[in-house]
């Protein structure tokens, strides 16, 4: 499969890259073990939202549900989000996460094609998941379809300098197929506001600045296997590359990646 094409193609999604959350989960904890930010980033996050008592809320593409494990005693009175993902079994690791709390419900869709009436949402999450849409205009007319006149969505992603150290890292050592995936180009902090304008009046971009300081190499490796599909990683490589980065820790103390990520907001 084209490694281009593997980003937006939905059976690779729901059966490989997604099938369960372990790939996810291995991303987010590098992040959230190795971030140098004293704000925890998915509580940030919460503060953007202005989440009210009694609003509708749905996530598009909820993955692990880290999100609203992160918030649970936060949660405003009366709010009953509900959860979507492409994958089953995604939808099933994010009913775990949030310990079948009754509040939650969950199913599994396409984002192009929402199982929801018109004007049926307050606030709309399609977090770190348009880049992954094989028709992102369609999933963002949907994503406005649901929401109420005046509803906030909520597209979260990354910049063009996201964990640019990673990457070189991967060229350093031929990790890197020929074509690489680029996500950012697809859907990120620069792009996002003329893709979301196609059905939203006003759009507000809001970095969220970061440094990864990491001092443990299985992590790191973990997150690199997690990419399966998308980076190249066999097995002759493993041991330079463990080697390269038990080096840099050992000598610098951990090793350094720079995170450019941020919310947008759109209404």
């Amino acid at each position: 499969m084209n490694n281009l094409k593997a980003i937006s193609d939905q059976n690779y999604l729901k059966n490989q890259q997604y099938r369960s959350g372990d790939n996810l989960d291995a991303r987010i904890q590098l992040h959230r073990r190795f971030s140098t930010n004293p704000t925890i980033y998915f509580e940030w996050m919460f503060d953007q939202l202005n989440l009210q008592a009694g609003m509708q809320v749905l996530e598009v593409g909820c993955g692990t549900g880290e999100f609203w494990r992160t918030n649970l005693p936060r949660l405003p009175d009366n709010l009953r989000p509900k959860l979507l993902d492409l994958s089953a079994g995604m939808a099933a690791v994010a009913r775990a996460s949030v310990r079948q709390d009754t509040r939650f419900s969950f199913t599994t869709a396409d984002a192009q094609n929402l199982p929801f009436g018109d004007r049926r949402f307050d606030v709309v999450l399609a977090n770190y998941m348009l880049y992954h849409v094989p028709n992102i205009p369609q999933a963002v007319r949907e994503l406005r379809r649901v929401l109420v006149p005046g509803g906030r969505l909520c597209a979260a992603t990354n910049g063009t300098s996201h964990m640019q150290e990673l990457r070189e890292l991967m060229h350093r050592f031929h990790l890197q197929h020929a074509e690489v995936p680029d996500f950012v180009g697809r859907y990120g902090l620069k792009n996002a506001p003329s893709i979301l304008r196609s059905s939203f009046e006003h759009v507000n971009v809001i970095p969220f600045n970061n440094t990864l300081f990491v001092t443990e190499t299985q992590p790191l490796i973990d997150y690199i296997h997690s990419m399966v599909g998308l980076w190249n990683f066999p097995p002759d490589a493993e041991l330079d590359l463990v080697k390269w980065v038990e080096f840099e820790i050992q000598t610098k103390g951990g090793f350094t990646i720079h995170i450019s990520s941020g919310v947008v907001l759109a209404w």
